[in-house]
């Protein structure tokens, strides 16, 4: 049987193609030492994935601190103090990027960060030959889980969501993705241990000996 290759292939960022959850951290750390705090509550909120608006917004509720706008200035610029060291795409990421664009498939980043932060990581990564478009939290009303993200990239590519496939490392992503109507492969520990309706399509350890022409579309 012959089956029909998808038309695009859609990529999260944070946590998908690149482990910025522990740069993210260390950033968080610096911002409220930068506060007078000493490290970071063991209660700490968790503010990955939700953006850095949002994220800078809990932080400041958590530690009482009444301007968030400062708090978000301090966050970006530890963030880019900490990035300019560079920031590895995970293993075998880059390959399958490229790998899927030269085979003919569209390929596009769809993001919970904002555009700036979108901008940087493509020309940071030197992944922008690849990057039909990108998707960022600046070009929808709704976030993951709703799949507004997911089907933005598709009307953008003008392409069906049953002819695309999502990379995601997150509940909300694969949730995102599934209710968008596409296919979603899980990369990583939350994706292995996924379960029912939390659970994407597929599952895969990491990018490394991944092969798209082992998935089909619906």
């Amino acid at each position: 049987m012959t089956y029909p290759k998808f038309s695009a292939t859609f990529f999260d960022l944070d946590g998908t193609l690149v482990d910025t959850g522990p740069p993210h951290r260390e950033a968080e750390r610096a911002t409220i030492q930068a506060f007078g705090f000493d490290d970071l509550a063991a209660d700490h909120p968790v503010t990955f994935g939700h953006g850095v608006v949002p994220g800078s917004q809990m932080v400041a509720d958590h530690y009482g601190l009444n301007d968030p706008e400062a708090v978000l200035t301090e966050y970006l610029r530890q963030w880019k103090r900490i990035a300019a060291a560079g920031i590895d795409l995970l293993p075998g990421a880059e390959s399958t990027v490229r790998a899927i664009a030269a085979s003919g498939i569209k390929v596009a980043l769809v993001t919970s960060g904002e555009r700036p932060y979108v901008d940087g990581f493509i020309k940071m990564s030197a992944l922008g030959d690849v990057f039909s478009l990108s998707v960022s939290s600046d070009d929808v009303t709704n976030m993951k889980p709703h799949p507004e993200p997911y089907i933005k990239a598709a009307e953008l590519l003008n392409v069906p969501p049953s002819a695309c496939v999502v990379f995601e490392d997150s509940v909300a992503g694969f949730q995102s993705a599934k209710s968008a109507g596409m296919v979603c492969i899980g990369v990583g520990e939350v994706a292995l241990s996924a379960e029912g309706n939390d659970a994407p399509d597929m599952a895969i350890t990491s990018f490394i000996g991944f092969d798209i022409s082992s998935v089909r579309p619906y």
